[in-house]
């Protein structure tokens, strides 16, 4: 393989130099390559640390500088994540959540609804309510009022709200109670006048 040289003039310092192109500029790359892999090798070396020796008062001013930090931030204490969330500030400030249990519905459908904790927002007062004209039911403006939250347990959907910062309140569920009956009741004697049921 034949390597072609060409020679190129350049005037420094009175003096005319001659470079042979294609080598040297390869090889200066090269270096420079190796030169920038080196730099950040040292940066990822790890180094030993220097120990420095330091006074009482240097400690006594580092050590109350830091009561002060952990002492704000026990006032302060865990912050809601709705800080984060980017939602309005009005969902901590003036809303309250309500946590309930679902009833049984006088369907026959059953009581599957009922496994579900619910988690939804408060009815915000007349401003935000108005009468549709064309249908005649109540629209609102409140972003929050379809919006429903299921959970599994009571405890799961209290530590929630705990989380973002909102004010609530817990509605237990009735439990309904069943009575045992016979039939043999209704022949039972009773003291007294005698009862008539009419239906007209």
């Amino acid at each position: 393989m034949d390597i072609c040289f060409y020679k190129t003039r350049k005037k420094a310092s009175g003096k005319n130099k001659i470079n042979t192109s294609p080598l040297k500029r390869k090889s200066e790359q090269g270096e420079g390559f190796e030169k920038r892999t080196n730099k950040m090798l040292r940066q990822f070396t790890p180094r030993p640390c220097v120990l420095r020796s330091i006074s009482q008062t240097q400690f006594r001013a580092i050590s109350k500088a830091a009561g002060e930090v952990v002492q704000k931030q026990e006032e302060h204490g865990e912050l809601p994540k709705e800080l984060i969330s980017g939602a309005p500030l009005e969902l901590i400030t003036e809303r309250v959540v309500r946590i309930f249990k679902d009833a049984k519905p006088a369907t026959q459908s059953g009581n599957w609804g009922q496994h579900f904790w619910k988690l939804d927002w408060d009815v915000l007062g007349k401003g935000n309510r108005w009468e549709n004209d064309l249908i005649g039911y109540q629209s609102s403006g409140d972003y929050m009022q379809g919006t429903i939250m299921k959970f599994d347990t009571k405890e799961a959907a209290i530590k929630f709200a705990q989380g973002q910062g909102w004010s609530f309140i817990v509605e237990e569920p009735n439990v309904r109670r069943f009575k045992q009956k016979d039939y043999s009741r209704n022949f039972y004697h009773s003291k007294g006048k005698l009862k008539h049921v009419r239906t007209k």
